[in-house]
């Protein structure tokens, strides 16, 4: 092996580390600019922190990690019946969990007509 093979590999880590770098850079000065425009000409930047209601978000987790439990649960029962373990397991956590997503919307969307009301 040459010198000049061995410093491809090098090259092309520390291009790696350069780029990530130069993106973050230019990410923050560009932000940077915008913010000062935008108080430049009178207005608030506010409108880059966009207001997120987080009071809901335990509960979205509880119910995914209650129905993916369940599907683990239903997953064993099936692998002992006879249905392959990678499958049986695969499946049931996805529609599981897919079943608590759907019922943490359902219930926030009764919640909020019910607020509405």
């Amino acid at each position: 092996m040459s010198k000049t093979e061995a410093l491809i590999p090098l090259v092309a880590i520390m291009g790696n580390f350069t780029a990530i770098i130069v993106f973050i850079y230019f990410y923050f000065t560009s932000r940077h600019r915008e913010r000062m425009a935008l108080i430049e000409s009178g207005r608030d930047a506010r409108i880059f922190k966009p207001e997120r209601d987080d009071s809901n978000r335990s509960l979205k987790y509880g119910m995914v990690s209650v129905m993916a439990g369940l599907g683990l649960l239903i997953a064993s029962v099936l692998e002992r019946l006879g249905m392959p373990g990678e499958v049986a397991y695969f499946s049931m956590v996805l529609i599981f969990g897919g079943m608590g997503l759907l019922a943490y919307y359902f219930s926030l969307k009764a919640r909020r007509e019910s607020d509405v009301v």
